[in-house]
C-alpha cells in the first residue's frame, strides 16, 4: 500500500483513550480510576503497537478495518479482562484468600448442556451462552485478514491460548477480590472451562468467515 506509515493514525485510539480516561479521572479526582486507566491504557496501547506493526495493508480500506479491529479488542478487554487495580489499592486488605468453588467448573459442558436443558433460559443466559460463541470470532478473523498470522492451525491455537488466558485472568480476579473488602466483579465473572470450548469454536467461525474472502482464501491455498 501507498504510503504505508498513515496506518500509524490508527495509533490515536489508545491514545485518546487513556488521555480521555485521564482527564476524566483527574476531574473527578478519582485515584482509583486514574490508576485504572494507566494500567489498561498501557495494555491496550502495546497490543494495538503490535497490531498496527505487524498487519499486512493492502489498500486504503483496510485502515479503517484496522481501526476496527483495535476497537474490537478494547471492547474485549473492558468486557473479560479489565484489570481495576486501583479498586484494590484503595480497598481494605482483609486477608483470607479463598477460591470461589461455585464460580469455577472444571467439568467440560456441563454448563452448556444445563443451559441447553432450562425449561426456560433467561434472557442473560441466552446472551452470554450466544457472547461466548461469537467472543473471538473478529480476532482470528482480522489476524488471517492483516496475515498477522499466517496458518489456520496457528490462528485457532492464537483463540485456544486467548480463550484460557481469559478464565485464568477471571480465576485470579475472582480470588483476589476475596481478600479486600468492598471490591465487586462484574455479573457472571466466572471460569468456566465451557466458555473455553465455546470461545474456540468462536474463533474457528472466524476462520471459516475469513476463508470466504477470495483474498484470504487464494493465500491459503
Amino acid at each position: 500500500m501507498k504510503n504505508d506509515k498513515i496506518r500509524f493514525l490508527v495509533l490515536l485510539i489508545p491514545v485518546l483513550y487513556m488521555a480521555y480516561g485521564i482527564f476524566l479521572a483527574i476531574d473527578f479526582g478519582i485515584r482509583a480510576e486514574l490508576i485504572n486507566v494507566i494500567l489498561n491504557g498501557t495494555i491496550l496501547g502495546a497490543c494495538s503497537i503490535f497490531i498496527i506493526w505487524k498487519a499486512t495493508l493492502r489498500n486504503t480500506i483496510d485502515v479503517i478495518w484496522l481501526a476496527t479491529f483495535i476497537l474490537y479488542l478494547f471492547i474485549l478487554h473492558h468486557l473479560v479482562t479489565y484489570i481495576s487495580a486501583g479498586d484494590i489499592l484503595r480497598s481494605t486488605y482483609t486477608g483470607g484468600f479463598h477460591i470461589q468453588q461455585e464460580m469455577v467448573n472444571l467439568v467440560p459442558f456441563t454448563t452448556i448442556e444445563n443451559t441447553v436443558h432450562q425449561t426456560l433460559p433467561t434472557m442473560p443466559t441466552i446472551i452470554q451462552l450466544l457472547g461466548n460463541v461469537l467472543l473471538l470470532a473478529p480476532l482470528t478473523f482480522f489476524l488471517l485478514y492483516f496475515q498477522i498470522t499466517k496458518r489456520i492451525g496457528m490462528t485457532l491455537l492464537v483463540a485456544l491460548v486467548v480463550s484460557t488466558g481469559i478464565e485464568l485472568i477471571q480465576f485470579l480476579q475472582t480470588t483476589i477480590i476475596t481478600g479486600f473488602s468492598g471490591i465487586t466483579l462484574p455479573e457472571n465473572r466466572s471460569t468456566d472451562i465451557d466458555d473455553i470450548i465455546l470461545n474456540t469454536l468462536s474463533g474457528l467461525l472466524g476462520i471459516l468467515a475469513a476463508l470466504c474472502i477470495p483474498s484470504v482464501r487464494k493465500r491459503k491455498k
